[in-house]
């Protein structure tokens, strides 16, 4: 899904490519949590963003991991 993005992403704008490929809403929190605690998936890139409005959100650049562990399952509609 990182391919879908930027080269420079929030997990935010990560989480609305997942969802419009799987058709599903996700819980932002489990998907962060679940995106970020995998070592090397997400690198922060050391800046924010306020693009989407609100307060400015981390932003991050692919990592070399390719795969999270342990994988997320795309949740039954």
């Amino acid at each position: 899904a990182t391919a879908f993005c930027p080269p420079e992403f929030t997990v935010g704008e990560l989480r609305r490519v997942y969802e419009a490929v799987w058709g599903v809403v996700l819980d932002p929190r489990n998907f962060h949590r679940k995106v970020t605690g995998t070592p090397g998936f997400l690198v922060p890139s050391g800046g924010t963003t306020t693009r989407q409005g609100g307060r400015p959100a981390q932003l991050f650049r692919a990592g070399a991991a390719t795969v999270l562990n342990p994988p997320m399952l795309r949740p039954e509609v």
